[in-house]
């Protein structure tokens, strides 16, 4: 199992500064990011332009970057959900990207909200199907799949070969009732698709600054959490995702924490 970063962290600079960045740290994939305002690195114009896409692929490929996913981002009880997930689904198996990463959104202990989701996934299928693209769902602080038990049930609902589980283990961290996540997420791997690691040094829903989400610097019990997903069958890799560094951050800055990210993870796995 391979370590990756998403291109998140250099949301303020080109596609190309953010590969750089990320394979002179060591890393071996990355997510992609096409989240609107945060990392857009794939526009929605570039998803509309074979040639484009082409110059991504190879630009990662140029770099022995896989790309293990698409950062969509979105919540699937928006309107405009099926055309987004319609053409990122097809962007990614023209790249050869076996993932779309989201929330689901909706509202944590909200129930409708809950089965709004499971009914826009059902309308979802098809479309995932026929682009042989996987959604990968994170169980996200505040929306209604947002714990092992809601994952599970969702899973439970939905059509697994074209819905799966981004699980991160700071946010079962940070749920009303706090996870330990390394005890809980055994519990999800039959349905994991993509794995997601920082640290956090709070309980507390809003997640806190760089410097205690870069490993190490929080409170969790990351080895554990990685020995986990090392115990999963195909898993590839596990994806750095840091939230404050695409804020209009120097890329020096963004390159230095991305580096001490890697140095830290590794040796974490080592230990």
């Amino acid at each position: 199992m391979e370590f990756g970063c998403s291109t998140l962290l250099y949301g303020s600079h080109s596609l190309q500064d953010a590969l750089d960045g990320i394979h002179r740290a060591g890393f071996k994939a990355i997510e992609l990011c096409a989240i609107t305002g945060m990392a857009e690195h794939l526009t929605p114009v570039m998803l509309e332009n074979p040639d484009a896409l082409a110059q991504v692929k190879e630009l990662a490929q140029s770099r022995d970057l896989a790309i293990e996913s698409i950062g969509a981002s979105m919540n699937l009880l928006d309107d405009s959900a099926p055309k987004r997930v319609q053409a990122l689904s097809q962007a990614a198996s023209w790249i050869g990207v076996p993932a779309l990463t989201t929330g689901t959104g909706g509202r944590t202990g909200d129930e409708a909200s809950f089965e709004a989701v499971v009914a826009a996934l059902k309308r979802l299928t098809p479309i995932l199907l026929d682009a042989g693209v996987k959604l990968s769902l994170k169980p996200h602080v505040g929306a209604a799949m947002h714990n092992t038990e809601t994952a599970i049930r969702l899973m439970e609902m939905v059509d697994t070969r074209a819905v799966g589980l981004n699980v991160d283990a700071s946010h079962l961290w940070r749920t009303p009732v706090p996870e330990t996540p390394e005890e809980t997420i055994p519990r999800l791997l039959p349905w994991l698709v993509t794995a997601r690691i920082r640290d956090t040094l709070s309980h507390e829903q809003p997640i806190g600054p760089v410097e205690t989400q870069i490993p190490g610097g929080g409170a969790m019990n990351l080895a554990a959490v990685i020995r986990v997903f090392e115990s999963k069958p195909g898993l590839k890799c596990v994806t750095l995702e840091i939230v404050g560094t695409h804020s209009g951050w120097e890329l020096s800055k963004v390159d230095a924490v991305v580096s001490e990210c890697y140095r830290k993870l590794e040796a974490l796995r080592e230990s």
